[in-house]
């Protein structure tokens, strides 16, 4: 079970987010360019840099806690990483946003 450890706290994140989209109907994911655009530049930096940092042996993902699949030498809980936080930060703020523009009265 300790393999599904990193998955289940990225699906922990989604479930807890993804649902503030349709709650507060804040349109974070009906702006799928506007949330490319936010998301993938600073991903391929990320990617690119566990890429050069586990190349060059400065950390390592241990197999026990991570799925078999790798993509570019690493685990696809580690690219998922980079689309699911940012997406559920995104929501959370949107969402807060929402929430205090009505609290103002404002649209």
């Amino acid at each position: 079970m300790r393999h599904l450890a990193y998955a289940a706290m990225l699906l922990f994140c989604l479930m807890g987010t993804l649902p503030l989209d349709v709650v507060f109907h804040a349109g974070v994911l009906r702006q799928v360019r506007r949330l490319a655009l936010s998301v993938l530049p600073v991903a391929v930096v990320f990617v690119a840099w566990d890429l050069a940092a586990t190349h060059a042996g400065h950390w390592t993902f241990d197999p026990a806690q991570t799925l078999p699949f790798r993509l570019l030498g690493l685990p696809v809980e580690e690219l998922a990483f980079f689309l699911v936080i940012p997406l559920a930060g995104l929501l959370t703020y949107e969402s807060v946003g929402v929430v205090l523009r009505r609290r103002r009265g404002t649209r």
